[in-house]
């Protein structure tokens, strides 16, 4: 947050917001493309997995057994060898799709359906919250200065507002640097 300190509602705080914001939507673009890889691979990875069980029974299918002579003859203990190979590469595969499932869709779909929309939510929190002391401000600068009792009215009008206001930057500042900083968890 250092690149934010004493920046407040200065033309250079709100270009390093739109950086952010633009960082952040980059950043979902290729979230999204990375989640579509991963599903691509997933399917393929459990397609592979079916495959290699499928040719691992036809081979056991094609020996018959340990005990069978026709199997013997035709090198029955060899392939039981390629057998066990292909049914042990049929379960790595199988963790691998999991692993995918898991640690690569599952997190990027929550980061980029969760994360991202709460620095959203959080620019329209702040959006609303200038929008209300912005039009303070105009309300104490068209005051005439003869009314002491409306000068103190509006002023506290203004500072809550400015409260308001300054409460809302770090919501939005926060989650946009984060996300900037450190993309996925």
């Amino acid at each position: 947050m250092a690149a934010f300190i004493k920046l407040e509602d200065s033309p250079m705080f709100q270009k390093q917001v739109c950086s952010l914001e633009s960082m952040a939507d980059e950043l979902k673009s290729r979230c999204q493309t990375l989640t579509e890889g991963s599903i691509k691979y997933r399917t393929a990875l459990g397609e592979s997995y079916n495959a290699d069980n499928s040719f691992a029974d036809s081979l056991e299918a094609f020996g018959c057994g340990l005990d069978d002579p026709i199997s013997a003859s035709i090198g029955g203990p060899v392939m039981s060898k390629f057998i066990n190979a292909f049914r042990e590469l049929a379960s790595y595969k199988e963790l691998l799709c999991s692993q995918v499932e898991h640690v690569l869709i599952d997190r990027l779909m929550h980061f980029t359906s969760v994360d991202l929309q709460d620095a959203k939510e959080s620019r329209q929190r702040f959006d609303k919250a200038m929008a209300g002391y912005s039009q303070a401000r105009e309300k104490f600068v068209s005051l005439k200065k003869n009314t002491p009792e409306d000068v103190v009215v509006v002023l506290e009008e203004l500072f809550c507002l400015r409260t308001i206001y300054l409460d809302a930057v770090l919501p939005l500042c926060l989650p946009l640097y984060e996300e900037s900083m450190f993309p996925v968890t």
